[in-house]
């Protein structure tokens, strides 16, 4: 009796993380298999399962509708806010780690109180400031856009990283000699790597996707793949083939990046977990 209600208790956990697997895995294996469709297959009613995958999509995608530029834009911009969030981010977070100031934590809750505005209510002020600065439409433009809100994060997430390295560390460095840029960079940062990695592609996926900003701030020379894709659909007609294929050519960067460094990814993020 006790070893049948353990197998029933078996089986329902197993089917509970069964049907959530599905349910987060379907809509991906969806959208793949239709990117490799005919549009005509793609909105079949019953679904068509078995057909033969054309490239032709991708080649729509890619060549005519131009969206090698768009991935360059997106790759270019995303690695700028990235670095420059880092680079900026990391002094900034261990200043608020480390040091006791008059409104430290008053200034830490503006930080953090940065990230949760909503992009929609400054996007025209940020819009006039790129146009006196001649930098709308640009690389840089949209990059200091999306610098105003991942930052915050960034330095927000970082601080907390650099709490979790004990104190005692850098305090037998600074016996030792060693100044302040060298317990920066030669102690406290290789502690922390997996988490600056962790934070690095967390800054990298928000600006890859990032969609307002990109659609006000950079709607031709600077336009981004989110941005690109919504030009593939209009009021009359949408090619779901061709959707499908730019949503494959969106996501599959960064879920490589994922993949190629997942074991910092996870050891980032439990870094702090005690």
């Amino acid at each position: 009796m006790v070893k049948t209600k353990k197998w029933a208790a078996w089986g329902m956990r197993f089917s509970v993380q069964l049907l959530i697997l599905v349910f987060f895995v379907f809509p991906l294996f969806w959208i793949f298999t239709a990117s490799f469709k005919r549009p005509v297959e793609a909105v079949s009613l019953p679904p068509v399962w078995i057909f033969m995958p054309t490239p032709a999509n991708y080649y729509s995608v890619l060549v005519k509708a131009h969206f090698t530029y768009f991935l360059r834009n997106s790759l270019v911009i995303a690695s700028i806010v990235t670095a420059v969030s880092l680079i900026i981010g990391y002094p900034a977070a261990y200043g608020l780690a480390r040091y006791n100031f008059r409104g430290k934590r008053n200034l830490g809750f503006w930080i953090l109180s940065l990230y949760m505005f909503p992009p929609l209510a400054v996007v025209l002020p940020y819009l006039l400031i790129l146009k006196s600065l001649r930098l709308v439409d640009t690389y840089w433009g949209l990059s200091l856009a999306h610098l105003s809100f991942i930052l915050p994060l960034v330095i927000w997430l970082l601080q907390r990283f650099i709490r979790d390295v004990p104190i005692e560390f850098e305090e037998a460095a600074a016996v030792d000699g060693a100044g302040l840029l060298r317990r920066l960079f030669s102690v406290v940062l290789p502690l922390i790597g997996p988490g600056v990695s962790a934070t690095g592609i967390f800054a990298f996926m928000m600006s890859w996707n990032e969609f307002a900003f990109a659609l006000i701030l950079a709607p031709m020379r600077a336009k981004t793949l989110p941005v690109a894709s919504q030009g593939l659909a209009s009021w009359a007609y949408i090619n779901w083939s061709e959707v499908s294929a730019a949503c494959v050519l969106i996501a599959a960067p960064v879920l490589i990046l994922i993949l190629l460094v997942r074991d910092y990814l996870v050891r980032g993020f439990s870094f702090g977990l005690k």
